[in-house]
């Protein structure tokens, strides 16, 4: 834990200075772009496994208690989205394959597990067992999630009339809250085993944030974490993120950036086209969907649209069941789609 303190606190200027600036999500932007830097130039930091899933169930328990009677009535609507998701994941993992084919001059298989939009660990496991480029899919799957995180945030900031979380939060919370916070650290804690237990999918995040919808619409809690609780959350996942590419060359970074970019940009402009042209059969903002539609991590995203209060309830839903179909769904499919390429490479 002392390595771990330290490294925070380094990364905490990056933090700092992103939030003297007064840009979205600065915690953890600052910290992710610091930590970035440090990991491709060797330096060591380190967060500590355990204070990383704490941060998520933070980060569950605030989406929670977004929830309100209102979201279980839009439930049935919100289908339409889901559907709209699904389409979503088709079309842009089917281009975004022919792109890492034609472009990026991948393999089969490294570019089939590299155009999932989501699954980064389950995507990088499979694809490296099958013979797929294991360093290059995680390399892809990081940086896709680096550049959302860094680009999503600032384009709904300053080109999105929105109204943002920390307008409304105390930061240190209010002793008069102080049995409304208790249920929240229960929630957190029911939430985490029981999703454990009961093996759902990114228990860490979606344990506590059912916990806490449940507690808030039953009336036990009507009250969202102190923002420095959350700002800690965005600090430690900033950095988690930025670790991911310690022990990486620049080289293999900048060639993986240049793929990546091109990829990212088409499935945000495959997503934004959908949300516009699907924004009244959904019955949702074309922000949120756009949020919801994005091939982002489901606690990064989820985080952007709580920063940016756009839909977090419709976000986060969808973005666990959409990330739950990938993991599910797209390695079985692996199988039938080589059978398909190797019939076709014989005709």
């Amino acid at each position: 834990m002392h390595n771990t303190s330290k490294s925070l606190a380094i990364v905490g200027i990056g933090g700092a200075v992103f939030f003297l600036l007064d840009l979205p999500l600065a915690w953890m932007m600052g910290s992710m772009c610091i930590t970035t830097v440090f990991a491709l130039r060797g330096v060591e930091l380190n967060v500590h496994p355990p204070l990383k899933n704490i941060m998520v169930a933070v980060l569950g328990v605030m989406l929670g208690s977004n929830f309100s009677p209102d979201t279980l009535g839009n439930m049935m609507q919100w289908s339409n989205g889901l559907l709209l998701s699904f389409v979503n994941i088709f079309i842009s993992m089917s281009l975004v394959y022919f792109y890492y084919r034609k472009v990026g001059k991948l393999d089969r298989t490294t570019a089939y597990f590299s155009a999932a939009p989501g699954g980064f660990n389950i995507m990088y496991e499979v694809g490296e067992a099958k013979g797929g480029d294991g360093r290059k899919i995680a390399l892809i799957h990081a940086t896709r999630i680096l550049l959302l995180v860094m680009t999503v945030p600032i384009a709904f900031r300053y080109g999105v009339e929105i109204q943002e979380t920390k307008a409304s939060l105390p930061l240190f919370g209010r002793w008069e809250e102080l049995t409304q916070y208790g249920w929240l650290f229960l929630a957190a804690v029911a939430g985490y085993w029981g999703g454990k237990v009961l093996k759902i999918p990114a228990y860490h995040l979606m344990g506590p944030l059912f916990a806490a919808a449940a507690f808030e619409l039953s009336g036990f809690i009507d009250v969202k974490p102190p923002l420095l609780v959350i700002y800690a959350a965005q600090l430690v996942i900033g950095t988690s993120l930025g670790l991911r590419f310690l022990g990486i060359s620049v080289r293999e970074v900048r060639q993986v950036i240049l793929l990546s970019c091109g990829s990212t940009a088409l499935m945000i402009a495959i997503a934004s086209l959908l949300a516009v042209l699907g924004s009244t059969f959904v019955g949702v903002s074309i922000p949120g969907l756009i949020l919801a539609l994005s091939p982002g991590g489901l606690a990064e995203m989820s985080l952007v649209a709580l920063a940016l209060g756009i839909d977090v309830a419709f976000v986060s839903i969808i973005h666990a069941i959409r990330i739950t179909f990938i993991i599910g769904v797209i390695p079985l499919a692996y199988p039938v789609v080589s059978h398909f390429w190797t019939r076709r490479k014989k005709a």
